[in-house]
């Protein structure tokens, strides 16, 4: 597959509807070496968008917590009035804001969130993807071929506004990249859209966190890139890719060859495999046209801890593909996407991006299957979620 062009759905798609119950996020994914000690780190960051017309100039956080308790109230509380059981201590809002979210999907992963209110986003028609921020020494960028920007956050904020779902620490980076493979169409579903148009990145900069640098390389970034958009992401969330292929059969290095797993959609999972020329894609949104079976569990604890196991096997007419992913607990952590319709709705994800796994590809040949490459797949991203309610 050939190098991926920019599309329109790359854009900022909160339009119509969506600019009030809607939400758009940008993923970018790619390993770095600390300068001095080579340390390996998968970092993350996304640019996140959610109902931006409801409160263009002031960051609504559905987590802050809003009081509207009155002094009648209090009194009729005291008194134990009938009234008094009627009481609710805080209102429930819609969200609205813009986040940039960035930090590392390892053991002791971390996320930095920063938020900006609707009003200092801007979006071009050019290479201009989405930049928020009004100020120029502390603004966040996503252009077609680079990506710049700070986030920070105190331990002091941290503890006063929980709100922010966020820990403390800072990461600045500074980052340009070519998106080498691809896949279309983009998956399309009730209020849902989805599109991977850089399942294979290369990344190519440098990124600080907590005051050590970190070096990223295209021939070892191992990036990737996708977008989803709508009025609420997919529950329940399972998604898996990697671009770091090598051949159990042979021994080599795959280049060019990356795949991603991502769903759920209407029961269905979509699969796609690009293997070193080879495209093999299983689309959500024609699920009719093959048959797939998953599974996310976790494995019995052993020696070595506990891990999270994902499985997939997917098959249509011509090929069928296995995939056997899994990822230590120790190596993920949660992360909270506030949902378009407000009440402290949540997608809550556990990722990890260390995973380590093997993929098998065969061919369909009458009733008996050829097998094509099995593969040792490393630094898969792996995540598992469901959106959730708050606690009555």
């Amino acid at each position: 597959m050939v190098a991926q062009k920019n599309t329109s759905n790359e854009r900022y798609m909160l339009k119509g509807s969506l600019r009030k119950n809607g939400f758009d996020r940008w993923r970018l994914v790619t390993v770095g070496r600390e300068a001095e000690s080579g340390e390996e780190r998968v970092f993350f960051i996304e640019f996140y968008v959610v109902n931006p017309l409801l409160s263009p100039e002031e960051c609504i956080l559905g987590f802050k917590s809003r009081i509207h308790t009155t002094e009648e109230d209090l009194h009729a509380a005291l008194a134990g009035t009938a009234s008094a059981k009627k009481l609710k201590s805080e209102d429930l809002v819609q969200p609205s804001f813009a986040m940039v979210r960035a930090g590392i999907l390892c053991t002791n992963g971390r996320q930095i969130n920063g938020y900006f209110p609707s009003s200092q986003i801007q979006i071009g028609k050019s290479d201009l993807l989405i930049k928020v921020g009004n100020d120029e020494s502390n603004y966040c960028s996503l252009t077609t071929s680079s990506t710049y920007g700070t986030v920070s956050v105190t331990q002091e904020e941290v503890n006063e506004h929980p709100e922010l779902l966020s820990h403390s620490g800072k990461l600045t980076w500074n980052l340009h990249y070519a998106r080498k493979l691809g896949f279309s169409p983009d998956l399309k579903t009730g209020g849902f859209s989805w599109v991977v148009n850089g399942a294979y990145t290369e990344f190519e900069g440098k990124i600080v966190y907590n005051l050590h640098e970190y070096i990223v390389t295209p021939e070892k970034s191992f990036g990737y890139i996708d977008k989803m958009w709508g009025h609420e992401p997919p529950s329940p969330f399972f998604h898996l890719h990697s671009s770091n292929f090598t051949s159990i059969i042979n021994g080599k290095k795959l280049d060019n060859s990356c795949f991603v797993v991502q769903g759920e959609y209407n029961s269905s999972l979509s699969v796609l495999l690009s293997l070193q020329g080879k495209d093999v894609t299983f689309n959500a949104s024609k699920s009719n046209n093959y048959d797939i079976t998953y599974d996310f569990s976790q494995m019995p604890d052993d020696e070595d801890g506990v891990k999270y196991h994902w499985t997939v096997s997917v098959s249509n007419r011509s090929y069928v593909v296995d995939i056997d992913a899994y990822c230590d607990t120790k190596a993920m952590f949660l992360r909270d996407y506030e949902c378009p319709e407000g009440n402290r709705k949540v997608l809550r994800l556990a990722g990890g991006g260390t995973g380590s796994g093997e993929l098998r590809l065969y061919k369909k040949i009458k009733k008996n299957l050829e097998l094509i490459e099995h593969v040792h797949v490393a630094n898969i991203v792996c995540e598992y979620g469901n959106i959730e309610l708050p606690n009555e």
